[in-house]
């Protein structure tokens, strides 16, 4: 092939490398983008990891964590006879408020909006305090009342951090 015969080439040689250069630079560019929006996810989930973390250590939250675990009951109607609405509503909505904050982060985890890493460093002993604690009083609530979403994203946040705890002792 004489060089007169290539010249007509060029032009598409240089296209096809500016494609591939171009090619090249958008998927660099989408590799940058991905782990800028990890970096941003993490983040976000640690800023709101935190403002949960805020509200668990608050002295009015904290104070009524603490005394539910100090709480003795029997069973089921020892309990409500003791801490139930009619018989002590302040300690009714204290164990109701706790609640609800457990049951918080059990949906955030499910919807994939905490990372089960943080929960797990700084709250597994507590979800584990008060999910053994109250397990049989929601079990039972469950039944009586014919209502089985009753706590049911501590079980899951308890169950999920259970799990984890597993797979992390495992590799230890």
């Amino acid at each position: 092939m004489s060089m007169e015969s290539l010249i007509p080439l060029i032009p598409g040689i240089i296209t096809a490398i500016g494609v591939l250069v171009a090619a090249t630079y958008y998927v660099y560019n989408i590799k940058i983008s991905r782990k800028i929006m990890e970096t941003t996810l993490e983040t976000r989930q640690a800023q709101l990891f935190m403002q949960v973390l805020q509200r668990f250590n608050e002295p009015d939250f904290f104070d009524k964590y603490t005394s539910f675990l100090s709480w003795k009951w029997k069973d089921y109607d020892d309990y409500i006879s003791k801490y139930g609405p009619k018989a002590d509503s302040e300690s009714w909505y204290s164990e109701g408020s706790v609640a609800a904050f457990f049951n918080g982060i059990g949906l955030l985890l499910y919807m994939n909006l905490l990372d089960i890493k943080i929960i797990h460093g700084l709250l597994f002993v507590h979800v584990k305090m008060f999910w053994d604690k109250i397990k049989p009083i929601t079990y039972e609530m469950r039944t009586r009342l014919d209502l089985p979403q009753v706590d049911q994203w501590v079980e899951y946040l308890y169950d999920e951090l259970n799990k984890y705890d597993s797979r992390t002792t495992q590799r230890r």
